[in-house]
Parts: C-alpha cells; sequence; structure tokens
C-alpha cells in the first residue's frame, strides 16, 4: 500500500520544481516581450543615434577612456548606428525565440542570455535617455539567464524568483519614498507639469489638470501611496495582495496610455508572475497548506 501511495502522489520536491519553471516560463515571456517593445521603439527613434545628433556614438565614448582605446575598434562597430540596428534587429529575434513554443530549450537559454547582455551593453552604449523600466528589465532579464545556469538546483531557481520579486518590489517602494519627500509630488503640481513636457505631455490632460490642484494633489498622494504600500504584497493577505497587483497593473496602463510609456508595463507586469508565487498570501505555500 505504500509503495502505491508514492506511485500515485508527486514528490513534493518534484511539484516545486515543476511551479518554479511554471512561474520562470511566465516571467521570461512578459520580459521577452518587454525587451521587444524597447527594441522596436529603440529602431523607430535610430536617427537619434546619427553621427551629429544628441546621442551619436563619436559622442558618447569619450565618457571613458578606455572606450577610445583598442577596445574602442570594436565598440565602434557595435555601437554606432548600423551596429545599433543589427543589435536591436537580433534582440528581436531573441524575444521572439523566447515566445516561440517549439523553440529547444538550449535555442531559449540563448535568446535569454542574449538579451540580459544587450540590456546591460545598451546601458553602457548611453545612460541618457535610459528610465527605470530598462534597469529592471535588464536585472530580470539577468536573473532568468542565472536560473538558466542553476540548471536543476531547485533552491538556486527560487533564489532567483525571490530576487526578482524583492527587487520589483524594493523598486516601487523607492519611487514612493522619494516621491513622499518631494514637495511638487505632495502638493501635486507634479501630475500637472508632466503632462504639459514635450516627451510626457498631453496637451488635453494638462488643460484639464491645470486649474484642480485638489484633484492634481489626490492623484499625487495616491501614487506615493501605491508605491510606497506596495512592497506589502508579499505579506498581505489574499485580497490586499491581488488588489495591489491589479493597482500596479492599471497604474502601468495608464501611464502607457497617457504618457506612452509602454516599457514600464512590461517590464514591472514580468515580475509580477515572481511575485505571487513569493508573497504569503499568494504563493505555493497557501495553496498547499504548508
Amino acid at each position: 500500500m505504500p509503495d502505491v501511495a508514492k506511485a500515485v502522489v508527486p514528490h513534493s520536491g518534484s511539484t516545486d520544481a515543476a511551479e518554479i519553471d511554471a512561474v520562470l516560463r511566465r516571467v521570461e515571456r512578459l520580459a521577452a516581450v518587454g525587451a521587444g517593445v524597447s527594441s522596436m521603439e529603440a529602431l523607430t527613434a535610430i536617427r537619434d543615434f546619427d553621427r551629429g545628433s544628441l546621442l551619436n556614438w563619436q559622442v558618447a565614448r569619450t565618457r571613458f577612456p578606455w572606450m577610445v582605446g583598442r577596445a574602442g575598434r570594436v565598440l565602434d562597430v557595435v555601437f554606432d548606428k548600423e551596429g545599433l540596428r543589427v543589435l536591436h534587429g537580433l534582440r528581436l529575434l531573441s524575444a521572439g525565440t523566447v515566445l516561440a513554443g517549439r523553440k529547444p530549450r538550449r535555442s531559449k537559454r540563448a535568446a535569454k542570455a542574449y538579451l540580459a547582455g544587450s540590456s546591460h551593453a545598451m546601458r553602457l552604449r548611453s545612460p541618457y535617455g535610459s528610465d527605470g523600466s530598462e534597469v529592471l528589465l535588464s536585472i530580470t532579464l539577468t536573473a532568468l539567464t542565472l536560473a538558466d545556469l542553476a540548471g536543476s538546483d531547485t533552491r538556486a531557481r527560487k533564489a532567483c524568483l525571490w530576487f526578482i520579486a524583492a527587487q520589483s518590489c524594493l523598486s516601487y517602494g523607492i519611487a514612493g519614498s522619494a516621491k513622499a519627500i518631494s514637495p511638487v509630488w505632495r502638493d501635486g503640481s507634479a501630475i500637472r507639469d508632466i503632462f504639459r513636457t514635450r516627451i510626457f505631455g498631453q496637451e488635453d490632460l494638462f488643460r484639464f489638470l491645470r486649474d484642480k490642484p485638489r484633484l492634481n494633489r489626490a492623484i499625487g498622494w495616491a501614487t506615493i501611496g501605491g508605491e510606497a504600500l506596495f512592497p506589502l504584497v508579499l505579506l498581505a493577505p489574499k485580497p490586499l495582495a491581488r488588489a495591489l497587483l491589479a493597482v500596479g497593473l492599471c497604474f502601468h496602463t495608464g501611464n502607457a496610455v497617457a504618457m506612452g510609456l509602454n516599457r514600464f508595463v512590461w517590464a514591472f507586469v514580468s515580475t509580477y508572475p515572481a511575485i505571487e508565487y513569493c508573497a504569503r498570501g499568494l504563493g505555493r505555500q497557501e495553496r498547499t497548506g504548508s
């Protein structure tokens, strides 16, 4: 009878490993979409990297002496405009490889490693014009690559999930805390003024918010509270944890629609499966009763 039970009931370790693999797959698919969106946006604005333009490589490489030495010959090929076309084209191909259902595992691992490496390379190429979504996405892709290198080590792969979840929550918490000590966020004027900028602005929204200080203040404090409280998702009971994730999703979706911050949606939401796995109220420990 015990032998029959062993044959019917899966070993808890194998069950945990299978769930970790499933969560990592969800994270990597969302992150791959984010990387693809980022590269498509970069290719759309490739003229910004022309010689003589603000982000051209001939100027950017003067930041460090080693960039104009022997290594500079290689970097000139990779980081000049045409090299960037190839780099981002390969990123799109790698993102598609990760998303494809029937690609060999080795191909997917190589694709994730390239996405991680090229993300760091782009930040090295030019730190200007980058944002928090790019940083978080590169961290997530690096953690996914390390999870692949861990092979069948369940504890190491679980640690990668915890790292992704913790990094995401830390990003939200720091963003909320930084806004909380900023007077322009506390009085709401930052909300109004964002929509009058050329890069992130929307004239209709600016006109709507221009003479509504109470509404601006309410939106500012809602943003501060939502970001600062988000890390509680790891400890909160299920209803509150789900509400925090829903608020985060709505927040990033709204920013994408209103401000064109498409990358933020995928960069941050790609960490949500890891957060869900690690959260006390949503994770495996509650479902199994352990």
